[in-house]
């Protein structure tokens, strides 16, 4: 599609990346009502719907073809050697590849994948294929689509978060190296790790700025969700409790710890990481992560360059890359 608009439903917003003759022109996160999502999983497909169309309406975009980014908690996706001669046979024999992670009837599922490009043989054995593969469940896959279709968008493509990075690494233009892209999110930091634009691994930490959310909220007595908007804004210097920098510090060791895990199980020396999600906006957090890790953190210029500088890209890097799909 050249033309096309990007979702990325988080927990407390919905960050949109609108591309328009192959080039992402417009970015914009907006926040919303609480309770709406719950770990990623929408409460009320009705009212999801209504608040996307409310946003049509006030976007006026030049399509209505939507991409999605299905969030973690909905899908699996993992990388594994498969055999195959064909496409058809490659899709045919991706099941069996979640043998371990799906235990009901596996037509409840829709599967696809994607050739890395590494193959491997053996005396005998016919070929493999490297692939980066996700399941998703047909009731929820069939309850997005119907959800932007009440909200007048046609939704033409579905993936998970690993898909979005990837396609974003797929701009870097420059010779392979060594690299991640650490999202520091609301329910999660996650790092994932890639050799120029192949996949390689992603490694989860099961807390983000949400607990940054519940100390806030606790020392000035507010909800979670305001508290929220005290983080977004360090309003009264919220970002600078000393609870908070204790979470910095527990995040960035646990950022190292990847990092090395990666690095002693076959991983290469990362050159840089690229960062993005809400949590990147936090100075205090982003300085004790340089200070703890000794891996530069960047950008998201390599992937954007200079264009729609205006562009707020870490907030916007998923929904972004859906659209390149």
């Amino acid at each position: 599609m050249k033309s096309c608009i990007g979702f990325d439903i988080g927990n407390h917003a919905v960050h949109i990346a609108t591309m328009t003759d192959g080039a992402i022109v417009q970015g914009k996160t907006v926040r919303l009502d609480a309770d709406l999502v719950k770990n990623g999983v929408i409460t009320s497909y009705d009212a999801m719907a209504d608040f996307l169309a409310e946003l049509r309406r006030t976007l006026k975009p030049n399509t209505r073809n939507a991409a999605l980014v299905l969030p973690a908690s909905l899908c699996y996706c993992r990388r594994f050697y498969v055999t195959a001669n064909t496409r058809d046979q490659m899709l045919f024999n991706l099941p069996y590849g979640f043998r371990d992670f799906i235990t009901d009837d596996k037509s409840h599922y829709f599967f696809d994948g994607a050739i890395l490009g590494a193959t491997k043989t053996g005396e005998n054995l016919p070929p493999e294929v490297d692939v980066l593969a996700a399941a998703a469940r047909k009731d929820v896959v069939e309850e997005y689509i119907a959800m932007f279709r009440r909200a007048g968008f046609w939704l033409r493509t579905i993936i998970p978060e690993e898909f979005a990075y990837t396609n974003l690494t797929r701009k870097w233009r420059g010779p392979a190296h060594y690299h991640g892209i650490l999202d520091v999110g609301h329910n999660a930091v996650k790092l994932y790790f890639f050799h120029g634009s192949v996949f390689e691994s992603v490694r989860v930490i099961d807390y983000g700025c949400g607990a940054l959310d519940a100390l806030i909220a606790e020392k000035f007595g507010v909800e979670q969700f305001m508290a929220a908007t005290y983080r977004e804004n360090n309003y009264n210097g919220a970002n600078e409790l000393e609870g908070c920098r204790a979470i910095y510090g527990s995040m960035a060791l646990e950022v190292l710890k990847s990092i090395n895990f990666y690095r002693f199980n076959g991983g290469g020396e990362l050159e840089h990481l690229h960062c993005c999600g809400g949590g990147t906006h936090n100075e205090a957090l982003m300085e004790t992560l340089r200070g703890t890790i000794s891996v530069p953190l960047v950008g998201l210029k390599e992937f954007f360059g200079e264009a729609a500088a205006d562009i707020d890209y870490p907030l916007i890097a998923a929904a972004a890359g859906v659209t390149l799909q």
